[in-house]
């Protein structure tokens, strides 16, 4: 389909280690794994590394401004968001990003075949690596993929 360009994948800019919970963890420590590795969500894992739910920022927050008491003494099951979404490193970054949106969420989960956590993907990898889906988009439009329906033209045009 394209010529010289070759689509990302998602094992090329996943991020890894995970840095993963218990589902009995209480939010306090996972707070401060959060702080301590300076990232925005945990992954609750499993005995196994098969991803059962993701703690955010935003669930924290969410957390302790309905009561700091509950803060303070919830577990991870309680506060997680599940299922999580997951994802294999095979797939396309496209890929991702559209599942991304389709599903509304801000990260996913990669697993290997026998689905354990190896690794994690997010809004930032995929908005750090725009500048390649916009490359991607061009040679589509220059190969005749998808053309400017005004001008027969590229849709976007590459930065001087």
């Amino acid at each position: 389909m394209y010529s010289n360009t070759r689509s990302l994948t998602v094992g090329e800019i996943m991020s890894f280690p995970v840095i993963t919970a218990s589902e009995n963890d209480n939010i306090r420590s996972i707070a401060n794994k959060m702080r301590k590795h300076d990232v925005s969500g945990v992954v609750i894992a499993d005995e196994s590394r098969m991803p059962i739910g993701i703690i955010t920022a935003g669930d924290i927050a969410k957390r302790v401004a309905v009561s700091r008491k509950a803060f303070l003494f919830s577990k991870a099951k309680h506060v997680m968001t599940k299922p999580v979404h997951t994802i294999t490193r095979e797939k396309t970054l496209e890929e991702a990003a559209r599942h991304m949106a389709e599903n509304k969420i801000k990260s996913l989960c990669v697993v290997d075949e026998g689905k354990r956590l190896i690794g994690i993907i997010t809004e930032g990898d995929i908005t750090k690596n725009a500048s390649y889906l916009i490359e991607v988009l061009n040679e589509m439009v220059r190969s005749g993929y998808t053309k400017n329906p005004e001008t027969s033209e590229g849709l976007l045009e590459p930065e001087k």
